[in-house]
């Protein structure tokens, strides 16, 4: 199903239904198997771009290597620079509009059941405040359709909030920096803030809203005329003439030792922080020290564990400031689907493998997302998924649930700030014990213990042959 990729970019017309009425087209092949879009730019990788907008990410849990993949930037940005080709501003331009930190091209609009396209193209002068495709007011309000996006070239900075309180006091619960490539679905309902750098492209793809209603007219924005229209599209030719699927250049990352007390830190100043992750995973003879003496420093060795998830060997340890660092590794693969959050705040960076990510808001009835305590896989709304590739990083509090559905050998570094809460995890969906880790010594079963000597030594050989860390010499 793959052609070759030409300087003409042969796609079919806009409106015909084998271009932008995708969803379908995706689901069926899902079911027959479908194979990942190939890191070529083809025309029948740019249907499956589009059709990311009717995707349902649980249908995916059994074969997340579907989305988690790094192909996907070539076919989104051919099916960009297609578009462009043939956009007609006259007709177009009315679509489009410039709004708080950034401008909005329409691509192709909805029509019968297909997926309107936008390509989204930040300014760096001020935050965005708008839904992706600008269609409400200044705020960020909670978005009235589920939205695929993903970024061409540059960066952009996610922020999820729970409800309005969390915004009027700039509170996010989630952040996360999406690089090139990497797919991004908001849901209905999610509050997000969207931050691009001022280089940056990101391809849209939605439906319209149930609501008939005419959108609120929105402060701040204005339709393009076609001179405009033209202008915008030279511009975002300019940023996607060499597109790279590389991360952001970071500033220099703190080191261990350097990390100060995040005991009482918001979750902006520990996400900052987290960059002492960048920083270790570049550092792979620390890494590796930090990985094999694990067993040599009793407070360490005691807190590694073996998990209904995975396991976890802890590689710093500093309560007094309020962190831990750990190595989480071995994805059990039938028990990721299991909902859950975390008793603290935490960082993750992908090192091997990727996992396809849905973070929920806790619903329970209520409609702020402030629910707390106990639930069941029908207390959650999801609110964003993304995919966690080699490189990606995320910070979580621990007011939200999240499900990682990881692909095998996958290995993450985490960093984890002090306990404020009780974990839970959805009470319908926890495995059966014969899922468990198997209990030695005797004991009972149990969700989390801790690891044997040889389960130490296994996951060592394990981590070196993955290339994760230095090889382990064999102990005689």
């Amino acid at each position: 199903m793959t052609a070759p990729h030409t300087n003409a970019r042969p796609l079919p017309e806009v409106h015909e239904p084998r271009v932008l009425r995708c969803g379908d087209h995706l689901m069926e092949e899902i079911t027959m198997p479908m194979t990942p879009p190939q890191s070529t730019p083809a025309t029948a990788d740019s249907l499956a771009v589009a059709g990311l907008a009717d995707l349902d990410p649980d249908a995916l849990t059994d074969r997340p290597e579907y989305l988690v993949t790094g192909a996907w930037l070539a076919p989104a940005t051919e099916l960009a620079l297609h578009l462009l080709d043939r956009a007609d501003p006259g007709t177009l331009a009315a679509g489009s509009r410039t709004a708080p930190g950034h401008t909005l091209l329409l691509l192709a609009a909805p029509r019968d059941g297909h997926p309107a396209i936008h390509l989204r193209l930040p300014d760096g002068t001020t935050p965005d405040s708008t839904t992706p495709d600008g269609t409400t007011s200044a705020g960020p309000w909670p978005a009235d359709r589920t939205t695929a996006l993903v970024p061409l070239v540059g960066t952009l900075d996610l922020a999820l909030y729970r409800d309005r309180d969390d915004v009027d006091h700039d509170d996010p619960q989630y952040l996360r920096t999406l690089d090139p490539g990497q797919v991004c679905l908001l849901h209905a309902g999610a509050t997000t803030r969207l931050t691009g750098s001022p280089d940056s492209a990101q391809l849209i793809a939605s439906h319209a809203p149930a609501s008939t209603q005419a959108p609120t007219p929105v402060p701040g924005t204005a339709p393009l005329t076609p001179d405009e229209y033209r202008a915008a599209a030279a511009d975002a030719h300019a940023r996607l003439a060499d597109p790279r699927p590389t991360g952001a250049a970071r500033a220099a990352a703190p080191r261990l030792e350097d990390i100060p007390d995040l005991r009482a830190a918001d979750l902006p100043r520990f996400h900052a922080e987290s960059d002492v992750l960048h920083r270790l995973a570049a550092d792979r003879a620390l890494l590796s020290y930090l990985v094999t003496t694990t067993v040599l420093v009793p407070d360490r060795y005691e807190a590694s564990r073996t998990t209904l998830l995975l396991d976890r060997l802890v590689l710093s340890t500093a309560d007094d400031l309020g962190y831990e660092v750990r190595l989480n590794t071995n994805p059990r693969p039938g028990n990721q689907l299991l909902p859950h959050d975390h008793a603290y705040p935490f960082a993750a960076r992908v090192l091997t493998g990727g996992y396809l990510h849905t973070v929920f808001l806790r619903t329970d009835g209520r409609t702020d997302g402030r629910a707390d305590g106990p639930f069941t896989s029908g207390d959650l709304r999801p609110a964003v998924t993304t995919t966690e590739l080699p490189g990606s990083s995320y910070t979580l509090a621990p007011t939200l649930v999240h499900r990682a559905v990881m692909l095998p050998g996958t290995t993450t570094l985490m960093v984890r700030g002090s306990y404020r809460s009780a974990a839970h995890a959805a009470s319908d969906l926890i495995p059966p014990v014969s899922a468990w880790p198997p209990p030695v010594g005797g004991e009972a079963p149990t969700h989390s213990r801790r690891m044997t000597d040889a389960e130490h030594h296994v996951l060592y050989r394990s981590l070196a042959a993955a290339g994760v860390i230095d090889p382990v010499p064999e102990r005689r």
